[in-house]
Protein backbone atom coordinates (compact mmCIF):
# COMPACT_ATOMS: atom_id res chain seq x y z
CA UNK A 1 0.00 0.00 0.00
CA UNK A 2 1.51 3.58 -0.86
CA UNK A 3 0.15 7.16 -0.55
CA UNK A 4 2.41 9.48 -2.16
CA UNK A 5 2.72 13.16 -1.59
CA UNK A 6 0.61 13.40 1.89
CA UNK A 7 2.03 16.87 3.30
CA UNK A 8 2.97 16.18 6.99
CA UNK A 9 4.28 19.79 8.03
CA UNK A 10 5.09 22.79 6.56
CA UNK A 11 7.56 25.53 7.33
CA UNK A 12 7.57 28.73 6.27
CA UNK A 13 10.84 30.38 6.74
CA UNK A 14 10.51 34.44 6.28
CA UNK A 15 14.32 35.77 6.31
CA UNK A 16 14.86 39.41 6.89
CA UNK A 17 18.96 40.45 6.46
CA UNK A 18 21.01 43.00 6.76
CA UNK A 19 24.33 43.92 8.78
CA UNK A 20 22.09 44.71 11.74
CA UNK A 21 19.48 41.49 12.08
CA UNK A 22 17.65 38.55 10.63
CA UNK A 23 14.48 37.56 11.59
CA UNK A 24 13.35 33.92 10.50
CA UNK A 25 9.51 32.61 11.32
CA UNK A 26 8.90 29.41 10.75
CA UNK A 27 4.93 28.17 9.95
CA UNK A 28 4.26 24.69 10.63
CA UNK A 29 1.50 21.86 10.45
CA UNK A 30 2.28 19.99 12.81
CA UNK A 31 0.33 16.97 12.94
CA UNK A 32 -1.42 14.68 9.74
CA UNK A 33 -3.25 11.59 10.20
CA UNK A 34 -3.58 9.70 7.24
CA UNK A 35 -6.09 6.24 8.12
CA UNK A 36 -5.15 7.23 11.93
CA UNK A 37 -5.92 4.24 13.44
CA UNK A 38 -3.05 2.20 11.79
CA UNK A 39 -0.54 5.50 10.26
CA UNK A 40 0.11 8.95 12.08
CA UNK A 41 3.26 10.83 11.47
CA UNK A 42 3.84 13.88 13.55
CA UNK A 43 5.85 16.61 13.50
CA UNK A 44 6.82 16.70 16.99
CA UNK A 45 9.70 18.81 17.98
CA UNK A 46 11.48 22.14 16.54
CA UNK A 47 14.43 23.80 17.86
CA UNK A 48 15.90 26.81 16.78
CA UNK A 49 19.59 27.94 17.08
CA UNK A 50 19.84 25.13 19.94
CA UNK A 51 16.38 26.90 21.94
CA UNK A 52 13.51 24.72 22.15
CA UNK A 53 10.69 26.26 19.90
CA UNK A 54 8.19 23.67 21.00
CA UNK A 55 6.75 23.74 24.13
CA UNK A 56 3.16 24.76 23.15
CA UNK A 57 3.43 21.37 20.92
CA UNK A 58 2.50 19.35 23.99
CA UNK A 59 -0.23 21.44 24.43
CA UNK A 60 -1.62 22.72 21.83
CA UNK A 61 -1.59 19.58 19.14
CA UNK A 62 -4.08 21.07 17.03
CA UNK A 63 -1.93 24.07 16.53
CA UNK A 64 -1.78 24.80 12.70
CA UNK A 65 1.30 27.46 12.69
CA UNK A 66 3.87 28.25 15.27
CA UNK A 67 6.06 31.65 14.71
CA UNK A 68 10.10 31.97 16.22
CA UNK A 69 12.06 34.85 15.80
CA UNK A 70 16.29 33.71 15.54
CA UNK A 71 19.24 35.09 16.59
CA UNK A 72 20.75 37.86 14.26
CA UNK A 73 22.13 36.76 11.22
CA UNK A 74 24.64 39.75 10.17
CA UNK A 75 27.96 38.51 9.04
CA UNK A 76 28.83 36.69 6.22
CA UNK A 77 28.49 32.79 6.70
CA UNK A 78 26.20 33.38 9.94
CA UNK A 79 23.69 30.51 10.30
CA UNK A 80 20.49 30.19 11.67
CA UNK A 81 19.32 25.87 11.77
CA UNK A 82 16.19 24.41 12.51
CA UNK A 83 15.94 20.87 14.07
CA UNK A 84 12.87 19.06 13.92
CA UNK A 85 11.60 15.85 14.57
CA UNK A 86 8.84 13.62 12.77
CA UNK A 87 7.88 10.96 14.80
CA UNK A 88 5.76 7.77 13.40
CA UNK A 89 2.91 6.73 15.37
CA UNK A 90 2.26 3.33 13.31
CA UNK A 91 2.62 0.11 14.19
CA UNK A 92 2.91 -1.30 10.74
CA UNK A 93 3.26 1.33 8.20
CA UNK A 94 7.16 2.73 7.50
CA UNK A 95 7.32 5.92 5.85
CA UNK A 96 9.68 7.27 3.32
CA UNK A 97 10.13 11.59 4.18
CA UNK A 98 10.97 13.40 1.82
CA UNK A 99 12.35 17.30 2.11
CA UNK A 100 11.76 19.94 -0.32
CA UNK A 101 12.55 23.62 -0.02
CA UNK A 102 11.30 26.29 -2.48
CA UNK A 103 11.63 29.92 -2.86
CA UNK A 104 8.47 32.28 -2.47
CA UNK A 105 7.93 35.46 -3.82
CA UNK A 106 7.20 38.92 -1.50
CA UNK A 107 3.34 37.93 -1.64
CA UNK A 108 4.02 34.22 -0.75
CA UNK A 109 2.92 32.28 -3.90
CA UNK A 110 5.55 30.27 -5.84
CA UNK A 111 8.65 31.49 -7.51
CA UNK A 112 10.53 30.14 -10.35
CA UNK A 113 13.83 31.53 -8.93
CA UNK A 114 16.65 29.32 -7.40
CA UNK A 115 15.94 28.19 -4.19
CA UNK A 116 19.95 29.92 -3.50
CA UNK A 117 20.20 33.55 -3.97
CA UNK A 118 22.59 36.11 -3.80
CA UNK A 119 22.23 36.54 -0.25
CA UNK A 120 20.92 33.38 1.23
CA UNK A 121 21.57 29.52 0.67
CA UNK A 122 19.16 27.08 2.58
CA UNK A 123 20.04 23.71 2.83
CA UNK A 124 17.79 20.38 4.24
CA UNK A 125 19.76 17.61 6.01
CA UNK A 126 18.90 14.88 4.74
CA UNK A 127 16.95 15.32 2.17
CA UNK A 128 15.25 11.86 2.69
CA UNK A 129 14.34 10.62 6.11
CA UNK A 130 13.28 6.49 6.38
CA UNK A 131 11.23 6.88 9.63
CA UNK A 132 10.15 3.35 10.70
CA UNK A 133 6.98 2.09 12.71
CA UNK A 134 7.68 3.34 15.88
CA UNK A 135 10.60 5.23 15.51
CA UNK A 136 11.61 9.10 15.54
CA UNK A 137 14.32 10.52 13.22
CA UNK A 138 15.61 14.00 13.15
CA UNK A 139 16.65 16.57 10.30
CA UNK A 140 17.53 19.87 10.27
CA UNK A 141 17.33 23.11 7.35
CA UNK A 142 19.90 25.70 7.61
CA UNK A 143 19.52 28.66 6.71
CA UNK A 144 22.95 30.61 6.00
CA UNK A 145 24.22 34.45 5.15
CA UNK A 146 26.42 34.72 2.22
CA UNK A 147 26.39 38.29 1.69
CA UNK A 148 25.73 41.24 3.91
CA UNK A 149 23.68 43.66 2.84
CA UNK A 150 22.86 47.85 3.54
CA UNK A 151 19.31 47.16 3.06
CA UNK A 152 17.13 45.19 4.87
CA UNK A 153 15.61 42.85 2.79
CA UNK A 154 13.53 39.91 2.59
CA UNK A 155 13.29 36.84 1.30
CA UNK A 156 10.79 33.65 1.86
CA UNK A 157 11.23 30.11 1.13
CA UNK A 158 8.55 27.34 1.73
CA UNK A 159 9.59 23.67 3.03
CA UNK A 160 7.40 21.00 2.71
CA UNK A 161 8.06 17.48 4.13
CA UNK A 162 5.81 14.97 2.18
CA UNK A 163 5.73 11.21 3.57
CA UNK A 164 5.08 8.02 1.35
CA UNK A 165 3.75 5.49 3.83
CA UNK A 166 4.32 1.73 2.69
CA UNK A 167 3.01 -1.71 4.56
CA UNK A 168 5.52 -3.87 6.72
CA UNK A 169 5.98 -7.01 4.28
CA UNK A 170 6.01 -8.89 7.90
CA UNK A 171 4.07 -8.30 10.79
CA UNK A 172 6.65 -8.75 14.33
CA UNK A 173 7.53 -11.59 15.91
CA UNK A 174 6.15 -10.27 19.00
CA UNK A 175 3.00 -7.30 19.12
CA UNK A 176 3.58 -5.29 21.98
CA UNK A 177 0.12 -3.12 22.70
CA UNK A 178 -1.79 -4.26 26.05
CA UNK A 179 -1.65 -1.31 28.17
CA UNK A 180 -4.11 -3.44 30.70
CA UNK A 181 -2.82 -4.30 33.85
CA UNK A 182 -3.93 -7.84 33.60
CA UNK A 183 0.14 -8.70 33.68
CA UNK A 184 1.04 -6.79 36.90
CA UNK A 185 3.25 -9.06 38.95
CA UNK A 186 1.28 -9.46 42.57
CA UNK A 187 2.85 -7.61 45.37
CA UNK A 188 5.70 -10.16 47.05
CA UNK A 189 5.29 -10.24 50.88
CA UNK A 190 8.21 -12.68 51.24
CA UNK A 191 8.09 -15.27 53.82
CA UNK A 192 9.00 -14.02 57.20
CA UNK A 193 5.34 -12.43 57.43
CA UNK A 194 7.17 -9.10 58.68
CA UNK A 195 5.07 -7.28 55.50
CA UNK A 196 1.33 -6.60 55.83
CA UNK A 197 -0.77 -5.33 53.25
CA UNK A 198 -2.58 -2.36 53.49
CA UNK A 199 -4.84 0.35 51.99
CA UNK A 200 -4.90 3.37 52.73
CA UNK A 201 -7.54 6.02 52.94
CA UNK A 202 -7.49 9.83 52.44
CA UNK A 203 -7.09 10.81 55.49
CA UNK A 204 -4.10 8.04 56.36
CA UNK A 205 -6.31 5.41 57.83
CA UNK A 206 -4.43 2.46 57.35
CA UNK A 207 -5.93 -0.45 57.19
CA UNK A 208 -4.90 -4.80 57.26
CA UNK A 209 -6.27 -6.57 54.16
CA UNK A 210 -6.23 -9.56 52.12
CA UNK A 211 -2.93 -10.50 50.34
CA UNK A 212 -5.30 -11.65 47.63
CA UNK A 213 -8.65 -9.89 47.93
CA UNK A 214 -9.41 -7.88 44.72
CA UNK A 215 -9.27 -3.85 46.43
CA UNK A 216 -5.65 -4.11 47.64
CA UNK A 217 -4.34 -2.37 44.50
CA UNK A 218 -5.60 -1.14 41.22
CA UNK A 219 -2.33 -0.05 39.26
CA UNK A 220 -4.86 0.91 36.34
CA UNK A 221 -6.59 3.24 38.51
CA UNK A 222 -2.91 4.43 39.94
CA UNK A 223 -3.69 2.70 43.22
CA UNK A 224 -0.45 1.43 44.33
CA UNK A 225 -0.03 -1.39 46.85
CA UNK A 226 0.99 -0.55 49.94
CA UNK A 227 2.52 -3.04 52.90
CA UNK A 228 4.37 -1.66 56.28
CA UNK A 229 6.37 -3.46 58.54
CA UNK A 230 5.48 -3.18 62.77
CA UNK A 231 7.55 -2.21 65.49
CA UNK A 232 8.89 -4.92 67.83
CA UNK A 233 6.62 -6.48 70.07
CA UNK A 234 3.25 -5.14 68.13
CA UNK A 235 0.97 -7.90 66.77
CA UNK A 236 -0.39 -7.58 63.64
CA UNK A 237 -4.53 -6.60 63.63
CA UNK A 238 -6.89 -9.28 61.63
CA UNK A 239 -7.88 -8.70 58.11
CA UNK A 240 -10.54 -5.24 57.87
CA UNK A 241 -8.71 -3.47 61.06
CA UNK A 242 -6.90 -0.49 61.45
CA UNK A 243 -3.37 0.09 62.21
CA UNK A 244 -2.37 2.72 64.06
CA UNK A 245 0.55 5.02 62.67
CA UNK A 246 2.60 4.45 66.17
CA UNK A 247 2.33 0.80 65.52
CA UNK A 248 4.05 1.13 62.46
CA UNK A 249 8.11 1.28 62.10
CA UNK A 250 8.22 1.47 58.19
CA UNK A 251 6.14 1.88 55.18
CA UNK A 252 6.50 0.74 51.52
CA UNK A 253 5.10 1.02 47.76
CA UNK A 254 5.08 -1.95 45.26
CA UNK A 255 6.61 -1.43 42.14
CA UNK A 256 5.59 -4.18 39.53
CA UNK A 257 8.03 -5.49 37.10
CA UNK A 258 7.39 -3.53 33.88
CA UNK A 259 8.97 -2.92 30.60
CA UNK A 260 9.24 0.86 28.74
CA UNK A 261 9.17 2.14 25.40
CA UNK A 262 12.34 3.59 24.51
CA UNK A 263 12.53 6.90 23.40
CA UNK A 264 15.83 8.66 24.05
CA UNK A 265 18.71 5.85 22.99
CA UNK A 266 21.01 8.46 21.05
CA UNK A 267 21.86 10.48 24.10
CA UNK A 268 24.23 12.77 21.48
CA UNK A 269 20.71 13.07 19.48
CA UNK A 270 18.01 13.52 21.83
CA UNK A 271 13.89 13.80 20.19
CA UNK A 272 11.61 14.78 22.25
CA UNK A 273 10.91 16.34 26.14
CA UNK A 274 8.97 15.47 28.37
CA UNK A 275 5.72 12.96 27.48
CA UNK A 276 3.99 10.16 28.89
CA UNK A 277 6.24 7.00 29.40
CA UNK A 278 4.71 4.04 27.72
CA UNK A 279 5.11 1.72 30.17
CA UNK A 280 2.96 -2.26 29.63
CA UNK A 281 3.59 -4.80 32.86
CA UNK A 282 5.06 -7.93 32.12
CA UNK A 283 6.63 -10.33 34.62
CA UNK A 284 8.76 -11.94 31.46
CA UNK A 285 12.04 -10.16 30.10
CA UNK A 286 12.04 -8.32 26.68
CA UNK A 287 14.60 -10.12 23.73
CA UNK A 288 16.18 -8.65 20.59
CA UNK A 289 13.12 -8.44 18.18
CA UNK A 290 13.88 -5.68 15.61
CA UNK A 291 11.32 -2.94 16.12
CA UNK A 292 10.16 -4.35 18.90
CA UNK A 293 12.14 -4.82 21.60
CA UNK A 294 15.40 -5.60 22.81
CA UNK A 295 17.27 -7.32 25.49
CA UNK A 296 18.07 -5.12 28.53
CA UNK A 297 21.92 -3.95 28.34
CA UNK A 298 22.19 -3.05 32.26
CA UNK A 299 25.35 -1.37 31.93
CA UNK A 300 27.02 1.76 31.89
CA UNK A 301 27.34 3.34 27.75
CA UNK A 302 26.27 0.36 26.62
CA UNK A 303 22.61 0.83 24.67
CA UNK A 304 22.99 -3.29 23.53
CA UNK A 305 20.70 -3.81 20.45
CA UNK A 306 18.11 -1.26 21.48
CA UNK A 307 16.38 1.59 19.59
CA UNK A 308 13.88 3.83 20.09
CA UNK A 309 10.61 2.79 19.64
CA UNK A 310 11.45 -0.71 21.19
CA UNK A 311 10.27 -2.03 24.66
CA UNK A 312 12.52 -3.04 27.08
CA UNK A 313 12.27 -4.48 30.59
CA UNK A 314 13.70 -2.03 33.00
CA UNK A 315 17.07 -2.88 34.70
CA UNK A 316 15.39 -2.36 38.05
CA UNK A 317 13.84 -5.97 37.72
CA UNK A 318 16.80 -7.77 35.88
CA UNK A 319 19.51 -7.30 37.97
CA UNK A 320 18.05 -9.03 41.11
CA UNK A 321 15.82 -11.61 39.09
CA UNK A 322 12.46 -10.16 40.87
CA UNK A 323 9.02 -9.91 39.43
CA UNK A 324 8.61 -6.41 41.73
CA UNK A 325 10.59 -4.90 44.70
CA UNK A 326 9.16 -2.32 47.87
CA UNK A 327 10.56 0.90 47.88
CA UNK A 328 10.15 3.08 51.02
CA UNK A 329 7.22 5.55 50.78
CA UNK A 330 8.90 7.96 52.44
CA UNK A 331 12.66 9.19 52.59
CA UNK A 332 14.42 7.13 55.48
CA UNK A 333 14.29 8.72 58.99
CA UNK A 334 16.08 8.71 62.21
CA UNK A 335 13.63 6.83 65.31
CA UNK A 336 13.18 9.11 67.71
CA UNK A 337 14.69 12.02 66.83
CA UNK A 338 13.02 15.23 67.86
CA UNK A 339 14.02 17.76 66.15
CA UNK A 340 16.33 18.18 62.33
CA UNK A 341 20.13 17.97 64.53
CA UNK A 342 18.85 14.98 65.91
CA UNK A 343 18.79 13.06 63.12
CA UNK A 344 22.11 13.24 61.59
CA UNK A 345 24.30 10.50 62.35
CA UNK A 346 26.93 9.35 60.68
CA UNK A 347 27.06 5.30 62.39
CA UNK A 348 23.51 3.86 63.77
CA UNK A 349 22.19 0.66 63.45
CA UNK A 350 19.59 -1.25 61.61
CA UNK A 351 16.66 -0.68 64.43
CA UNK A 352 16.92 3.33 64.29
CA UNK A 353 15.61 2.83 60.63
CA UNK A 354 11.59 4.80 60.72
CA UNK A 355 10.04 5.08 57.20
CA UNK A 356 7.08 6.98 57.66
CA UNK A 357 5.23 10.59 57.54
CA UNK A 358 6.45 13.41 59.35
CA UNK A 359 9.76 12.24 60.76
CA UNK A 360 13.08 13.51 60.86
CA UNK A 361 15.02 12.21 58.00
CA UNK A 362 18.28 10.57 58.80
CA UNK A 363 21.09 12.52 57.52
CA UNK A 364 24.78 13.20 57.48
CA UNK A 365 25.98 9.08 56.87
CA UNK A 366 28.54 8.35 54.52
CA UNK A 367 27.30 5.60 51.50
CA UNK A 368 29.57 2.56 53.19
CA UNK A 369 27.26 3.15 56.66
CA UNK A 370 23.88 3.68 54.64
CA UNK A 371 24.53 0.67 52.55
CA UNK A 372 25.19 -1.57 55.89
CA UNK A 373 22.42 -0.57 58.08
CA UNK A 374 20.12 -0.92 55.00
CA UNK A 375 21.52 -3.94 54.59
CA UNK A 376 21.04 -4.77 57.96
CA UNK A 377 17.52 -3.86 58.32
CA UNK A 378 15.31 -6.57 57.06
CA UNK A 379 17.86 -9.19 55.64
CA UNK A 380 15.15 -12.00 55.10
CA UNK A 381 13.64 -9.48 52.59
CA UNK A 382 16.96 -8.52 51.06
CA UNK A 383 16.81 -5.18 52.07
CA UNK A 384 19.09 -2.86 50.59
CA UNK A 385 20.60 0.98 50.06
CA UNK A 386 18.40 2.38 47.07
CA UNK A 387 19.82 1.61 43.39
CA UNK A 388 19.91 4.89 40.51
CA UNK A 389 18.01 2.50 38.41
CA UNK A 390 15.50 1.82 40.75
CA UNK A 391 14.81 5.48 41.62
CA UNK A 392 14.61 5.04 37.88
CA UNK A 393 12.04 2.46 37.33
CA UNK A 394 10.27 4.57 40.71
CA UNK A 395 10.33 7.89 38.50
CA UNK A 396 9.30 6.54 35.00
CA UNK A 397 6.64 4.40 36.32
CA UNK A 398 5.30 8.11 38.19
CA UNK A 399 5.36 9.75 34.39
CA UNK A 400 3.17 7.03 32.91
CA UNK A 401 -0.90 6.68 32.43
CA UNK A 402 -0.14 4.49 35.61
CA UNK A 403 1.22 7.43 37.95
CA UNK A 404 0.63 11.35 38.45
CA UNK A 405 2.19 11.93 34.63
CA UNK A 406 3.77 14.53 35.49
CA UNK A 407 6.12 16.41 37.75
CA UNK A 408 5.41 15.66 41.43
CA UNK A 409 5.48 18.58 43.93
CA UNK A 410 8.44 19.73 45.93
CA UNK A 411 8.65 18.70 49.92
CA UNK A 412 9.77 22.34 51.25
CA UNK A 413 9.66 21.63 54.59
CA UNK A 414 12.92 22.90 55.65
CA UNK A 415 13.39 20.27 58.90
CA UNK A 416 13.79 17.66 56.67
CA UNK A 417 10.20 15.97 57.99
CA UNK A 418 9.23 13.01 55.40
CA UNK A 419 5.69 13.29 53.41
CA UNK A 420 5.19 17.03 53.56
CA UNK A 421 4.43 19.02 49.95
CA UNK A 422 4.43 22.71 48.71
CA UNK A 423 1.61 24.16 47.25
CA UNK A 424 0.70 22.92 43.85
CA UNK A 425 -0.17 26.22 42.64
CA UNK A 426 3.08 27.85 43.56
CA UNK A 427 5.06 29.06 40.79
CA UNK A 428 7.59 26.50 40.63
CA UNK A 429 9.69 28.48 38.02
CA UNK A 430 10.67 30.57 41.32
CA UNK A 431 13.96 30.05 42.38
CA UNK A 432 14.43 29.45 46.36
CA UNK A 433 14.21 32.75 48.23
CA UNK A 434 11.98 34.78 45.65
CA UNK A 435 8.80 35.96 46.39
CA UNK A 436 6.37 32.86 45.84
CA UNK A 437 8.60 30.77 45.10
CA UNK A 438 6.16 28.31 47.87
CA UNK A 439 8.23 28.33 50.81
CA UNK A 440 5.53 29.54 52.55
CA UNK A 441 3.38 26.57 52.18
CA UNK A 442 3.94 23.18 53.89
CA UNK A 443 1.40 20.28 53.78
CA UNK A 444 1.22 17.06 54.72
CA UNK A 445 0.74 14.00 52.92
CA UNK A 446 -2.77 13.61 54.00
CA UNK A 447 -3.96 16.40 52.83
CA UNK A 448 -5.98 17.37 49.72
CA UNK A 449 -2.69 19.12 48.33
CA UNK A 450 0.13 16.87 49.98
CA UNK A 451 -0.91 14.07 47.64
CA UNK A 452 0.17 16.34 44.57
CA UNK A 453 4.02 14.84 46.13
CA UNK A 454 2.82 11.73 45.34
CA UNK A 455 3.98 9.52 42.44
CA UNK A 456 0.08 9.01 42.16
CA UNK A 457 -1.00 12.14 42.88
CA UNK A 458 -3.36 10.30 45.67
CA UNK A 459 -2.29 8.57 48.76
CA UNK A 460 -1.01 5.36 47.09
CA UNK A 461 2.29 6.52 45.96
CA UNK A 462 5.54 7.13 47.03
CA UNK A 463 6.87 10.57 48.71
CA UNK A 464 9.55 12.66 48.77
CA UNK A 465 11.06 12.49 45.38
CA UNK A 466 11.16 15.95 45.06
CA UNK A 467 12.78 17.39 48.02
CA UNK A 468 13.26 17.12 51.26
CA UNK A 469 17.53 15.42 51.57
CA UNK A 470 19.08 14.27 48.68
CA UNK A 471 19.61 10.99 48.75
CA UNK A 472 22.56 9.24 48.00
CA UNK A 473 22.10 5.93 45.50
CA UNK A 474 24.15 3.07 45.79
CA UNK A 475 25.62 4.32 42.26
CA UNK A 476 29.42 5.41 42.03
CA UNK A 477 32.03 5.24 38.82
CA UNK A 478 33.97 2.04 38.94
CA UNK A 479 37.38 2.21 40.87
CA UNK A 480 36.17 5.50 42.16
CA UNK A 481 35.37 5.49 45.88
CA UNK A 482 35.34 9.17 46.78
CA UNK A 483 34.83 9.28 50.32
CA UNK A 484 31.96 6.59 50.91
CA UNK A 485 33.91 4.77 53.58
CA UNK A 486 34.47 1.98 50.90
CA UNK A 487 38.01 1.29 50.37
CA UNK A 488 39.68 -0.23 47.78
CA UNK A 489 42.32 -1.80 49.37
CA UNK A 490 39.84 -4.40 51.54
CA UNK A 491 38.76 -5.24 47.83
CA UNK A 492 35.01 -5.19 49.82
CA UNK A 493 32.47 -3.65 47.57
CA UNK A 494 33.48 -5.92 44.40
CA UNK A 495 31.57 -8.62 46.20
CA UNK A 496 28.51 -6.86 46.47
CA UNK A 497 28.20 -5.73 43.15
CA UNK A 498 24.65 -6.38 42.21
CA UNK A 499 23.79 -4.26 45.12
CA UNK A 500 25.49 -1.17 42.91
CA UNK A 501 24.80 0.59 39.73
CA UNK A 502 28.49 0.86 38.78
CA UNK A 503 29.29 3.42 35.68
CA UNK A 504 31.96 3.95 33.34
CA UNK A 505 35.18 5.87 34.38
CA UNK A 506 36.15 8.72 32.44
CA UNK A 507 33.00 10.60 33.69
CA UNK A 508 34.59 13.62 34.37
CA UNK A 509 32.14 16.70 33.42
CA UNK A 510 28.51 17.31 33.41
CA UNK A 511 27.93 16.09 30.04
CA UNK A 512 29.17 12.14 30.52
CA UNK A 513 25.55 11.53 30.01
CA UNK A 514 26.31 9.08 27.35
CA UNK A 515 27.40 6.97 30.06
CA UNK A 516 24.01 6.40 31.50
CA UNK A 517 22.18 3.20 32.58
CA UNK A 518 19.15 3.01 30.18
CA UNK A 519 16.54 3.15 32.28
CA UNK A 520 18.38 5.20 35.72
CA UNK A 521 16.31 8.23 34.45
CA UNK A 522 19.91 10.12 33.95
CA UNK A 523 20.67 10.73 30.08
CA UNK A 524 17.30 9.41 28.87
CA UNK A 525 15.91 12.80 30.56
CA UNK A 526 18.31 15.14 28.11
CA UNK A 527 18.57 17.04 25.69
CA UNK A 528 20.63 18.93 28.59
CA UNK A 529 21.14 23.23 29.00
CA UNK A 530 23.37 25.05 30.77
CA UNK A 531 21.99 28.53 31.65
CA UNK A 532 21.81 31.35 34.48
CA UNK A 533 18.89 30.43 37.04
CA UNK A 534 17.20 33.31 38.67
CA UNK A 535 19.67 33.39 41.36
CA UNK A 536 22.43 34.25 38.53
CA UNK A 537 24.39 30.80 38.81
CA UNK A 538 24.74 28.80 35.85
CA UNK A 539 23.31 25.33 36.09
CA UNK A 540 23.37 21.88 33.73
CA UNK A 541 19.10 21.14 33.07
CA UNK A 542 17.49 18.94 31.48
CA UNK A 543 14.04 18.83 29.23
CA UNK A 544 12.11 17.16 31.62
CA UNK A 545 10.70 19.89 33.74
CA UNK A 546 14.27 21.85 34.16
CA UNK A 547 15.34 19.73 36.82
CA UNK A 548 19.24 19.79 37.60
CA UNK A 549 20.97 17.41 35.82
CA UNK A 550 24.91 16.49 36.74
CA UNK A 551 26.45 13.71 36.33
CA UNK A 552 28.67 11.85 38.41
CA UNK A 553 32.12 12.99 37.75
CA UNK A 554 35.87 11.70 39.18
CA UNK A 555 36.07 14.31 41.93
CA UNK A 556 32.78 13.03 43.31
CA UNK A 557 31.98 9.91 42.29
CA UNK A 558 28.66 8.91 43.37
CA UNK A 559 25.26 9.46 42.38
CA UNK A 560 22.37 11.74 44.50
CA UNK A 561 18.60 11.97 43.83
CA UNK A 562 15.77 14.61 44.29
CA UNK A 563 17.25 17.34 45.41
CA UNK A 564 16.81 19.54 48.01
CA UNK A 565 14.14 21.12 50.20
CA UNK A 566 15.24 24.26 48.79
CA UNK A 567 15.83 23.63 45.70
CA UNK A 568 12.67 25.10 43.92
CA UNK A 569 12.41 24.64 40.64
CA UNK A 570 16.16 22.26 40.06
CA UNK A 571 13.92 19.20 42.58
CA UNK A 572 11.73 16.82 41.01
CA UNK A 573 11.98 13.03 40.44
CA UNK A 574 13.88 13.59 37.09
CA UNK A 575 16.55 15.59 39.19
CA UNK A 576 20.44 13.73 39.46
CA UNK A 577 23.44 15.60 40.87
CA UNK A 578 26.95 14.18 42.26
CA UNK A 579 28.72 13.75 45.79
CA UNK A 580 31.60 12.50 46.94
CA UNK A 581 29.96 9.88 49.20
CA UNK A 582 30.61 12.03 52.37
CA UNK A 583 28.43 12.47 55.54
CA UNK A 584 26.66 15.22 54.29
CA UNK A 585 23.91 17.54 56.51
CA UNK A 586 21.86 17.69 53.83
CA UNK A 587 22.02 13.80 52.41
CA UNK A 588 19.48 11.31 53.48
CA UNK A 589 19.04 7.95 52.02
CA UNK A 590 15.98 5.55 51.03
CA UNK A 591 15.15 1.88 51.58
CA UNK A 592 14.17 -0.84 49.08
CA UNK A 593 13.36 -4.37 49.83
CA UNK A 594 13.64 -7.56 47.08
CA UNK A 595 12.72 -10.35 48.64
CA UNK A 596 13.34 -13.41 46.39
CA UNK A 597 10.48 -15.16 44.15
Amino acid sequence: MNKKGIIVALILMSIGFASIATVLTINGTIKYGYDTKDFNVIFSEAILDGDVKSEELIEQTNKKSITFTTKELSKKGDRSILEYQVMNNSKQYDAEVAIECERLTSDGSESEEEITSEYTTITPNPKELTVKAQESRKGTITVELKKVSTEILEEKFKCSLTVNPSEREEEPEEYIADTSCESVAAPNLGTDNKLIPVTINNSGEITKVNATGENWYDYCNKQWANAVILKDGETAPEENQKIEMDKIESMFVWIPKYKYRLWNVDVENPLYNAHSIEIIFDKTNTTNIDGVSCETPGVSGDTGECNNGEYMTHPAFTSFGVDGFWVGKFETGYKGASNADAAKHDTGESTDIVVKPDEYSWRNINVKNIYEVSKNYKSALNSHMMKNTEWGAVAYLSHSIFGINKEVAINNNSAYKTGYAALLTTDQSKMPGESGDGSEYNTLWNTENGVNASTTGNITGVYDMSGGAWEYMAAYIENNLGSSGFTSESNEIDTLQKYFDVYKSGSNDNTSYTNMILGDATGEMGPFDNYKDGDNNMRYHNRWYADNSIFAATSDPWFARGGHFDRGILAGQFYFNRRTGVAGGGDGFRLVLAPAK
